[in-house]
Order: structure tokens, then C-alpha cells, then sequence
């Protein structure tokens, strides 16, 4: 699918912010650009607000910021009505509105692709107060022919609610190649397990061993292995809810060590890809990405043999 292609789905099924952000991107413009030619129009709309439009923080509800989207649809090129048919009905307030953000923020990590809503649906039991994250650990292994071995996660959780048994975990490898699946597990079993092998992605229920009552904190572990190895030449972690301490190590086989790496990460509204940092194998063969508080995007290594 080329880029053009891409931006005319999103324009027909969202979500809001993507399509803003790529139309924005089409454009050429930044967004304290964009300000001053909205309101240039009579539409006041602060680079702030629009930052927040475009990351999903925020959507335009009241009658003067729906005005402003139909400006903006004018300053982007785009057709009338593309942008606000978009936007919906007001966002939901009190119960509930848990579950719509916890969606949101994994289908944003994901980069909004328009088969996850579906998927998430299926788990939203799960996801109205999912548990949080204090620590992530991974351990991705490549094996002497540069293909992707096993990849070994431990985290430490704790529960939001009383009666939290259960965490959701989404898995990716390329179109038309199978997911990682669950080979082994500790403090936890596998569940009802969903994938899409055409898009090369899987959502896996993850029930604990036991029930935690709010507050209290557990660690579990999995080991996840490809049905169908292939070359590896990054790894990355999407990060939905800020993380206490994101650890990852990859190890590379003996005749597999990479003549360059460097690690990266995407925060941006614009998805502008920053902090590049050149990183070196150390006697082991083991690259080491490690943060505190790590923040909602996307974590990332990649590397070279040439």
C-alpha cells in the first residue's frame, strides 16, 4: 500500500488523529504554521491543542473546535467534511470511559491500524482497568543465521482494581508471517489468543495465577518463539502506558554480531523518529536498552551486519 493509499484509508475509517497527523504531514506544515493560518481564518486553535489533536490526547467537542476542524480542512486541501465526519459524537464521560481510553492508547501504540479496534473489542472486559507496568524486561535472542530466535519477557505488575486476573499482550512480525506465540509461562497461563496471519499479528490473553486485589503487584514471565524465523534487523518495543523501568537485552549468536546498532525511540505527535544513540555489543555479544519511566511510543535497536 503506498503512502497515498494509506492516507485515503485512513481519511474513510479513522481514526481523527491519524488522519489530521497525515494530512498535516502531506502538507508540509508545522503545526505553530498551522496555528497562525487557522487563525488567520478566525479559528483560534493553539499549537498545544493541535499537538494534542494529533497524538489522540484530546478531540475536538466543542462547537467552536468543530468549526475549527472544518477550517482546517480547508487549510489541509482536504474535501469538506473529511476531517469532522471523523471526529463522531462527544466523547463519553463517567463509566466507561476507563475501557475507551485503554483502547485508544493500544491502538494509538500500534500506530492505528484499522483491523486492532475489532481485536480489542473481543477484550474489553480485560481492558477496562488494565494493570500497569512497573517493570519490563526482555531478553530477544538471533541465532547464528541472523533470524529471529526466542524472545523472553518478565514484567512486574500491579492491579488497578480488586478481582484483576487477566492482562492483554499484542505480538507482531510481518504480513503473511505468523506471530510470536507463547511457548513457556510463570505467574500466568495463556488464554483466548486472536491473530491475524495476514497482517503477521496476534492479541493474547494472559490469565494470572492468582487474583490480585488493588495495589498488589506480581510477577510473571513468558517466553514467546517464531513459527517461522526471518531475518532480524531491529527490534522494538511499543510502549502504550508509561513504564516505571523498560529494560531489553538482545543477544546475538556467536558469528551474528552486528557491526553497528544504534537505539531510537518515537514520542512525537508527528511520529518523527528521535534519540539516536550508537550502542555497542559488549563482551557477550549483548546489546543493552534500558529506561526509566519510559514513555508512551515506541523503544527501539536496530542494527547492521554490512
Amino acid at each position: 500500500m503506498t503512502r497515498t493509499d494509506e492516507f485515503a484509508e485512513v481519511l474513510r475509517t479513522g481514526p481523527f488523529c491519524r488522519a489530521l497527523s497525515m494530512a498535516v504531514q502531506a502538507r508540509g506544515l508545522s503545526l505553530r504554521q498551522l496555528h497562525y493560518r487557522l487563525d488567520a481564518r478566525g479559528a483560534s486553535v493553539s499549537a498545544m491543542t493541535l499537538s494534542h489533536w494529533q497524538s489522540g490526547r484530546s478531540v475536538p467537542e466543542r462547537e467552536e473546535s468543530l468549526r475549527a476542524v472544518e477550517v482546517l480542512e480547508e487549510v489541509l486541501a482536504l474535501q469538506a467534511g473529511s476531517l469532522r465526519r471523523l471526529v463522531g459524537s462527544r466523547r463519553p464521560r463517567g463509566r466507561g470511559v476507563r475501557s475507551a481510553i485503554s483502547l485508544h492508547r493500544r491502538h494509538r501504540a500500534w500506530g492505528h491500524p484499522a483491523f486492532l479496534p475489532p481485536l480489542l473489542e473481543e477484550f474489553r472486559d480485560s481492558l477496562v482497568n488494565p494493570a500497569r507496568k512497573i517493570e519490563l524486561h526482555e531478553t530477544f535472542h538471533i541465532r547464528a543465521d541472523r533470524r529471529t530466535g526466542r524472545l523472553v519477557v518478565r514484567e512486574l505488575i500491579e492491579a488497578r482494581q480488586d478481582r484483576t486476573r487477566t492482562m492483554i499482550f499484542a505480538a507482531r512480525s510481518k504480513p503473511g508471517i505468523p506471530p510470536p506465540m507463547v511457548a513457556e509461562t510463570r505467574g500466568c497461563r495463556p488464554g483466548t489468543v486472536l491473530t491475524l496471519e495476514e497482517e503477521g499479528f496476534s492479541l493474547t490473553e494472559l490469565v494470572l495465577d492468582r487474583t490480585l486485589r488493588r495495589g498488589e503487584r506480581l510477577a510473571i514471565g513468558f517466553v514467546q518463539e517464531y513459527p517461522r524465523p526471518i531475518v532480524a534487523e531491529n527490534h522494538h518495543r511499543r510502549i502504550a502506558e508509561s513504564v516505571g523501568h523498560y529494560h531489553c537485552e538482545v543477544v546475538f549468536a556467536d558469528g551474528a554480531e552486528p557491526v553497528a546498532c544504534r537505539t531510537w525511540r518515537t514520542r512525537t505527535p508527528e511520529n518523527r523518529t528521535t534519540g539516536w544513540v550508537t550502542v555497542r555489543p559488549d563482551a557477550e555479544h549483548i546489546v543493552h536498552v534500558s529506561r526509566r519511566n519510559a514513555a508512551p511510543g515506541i523503544h527501539g535497536l536496530q542494527w547492521t551486519w554490512e
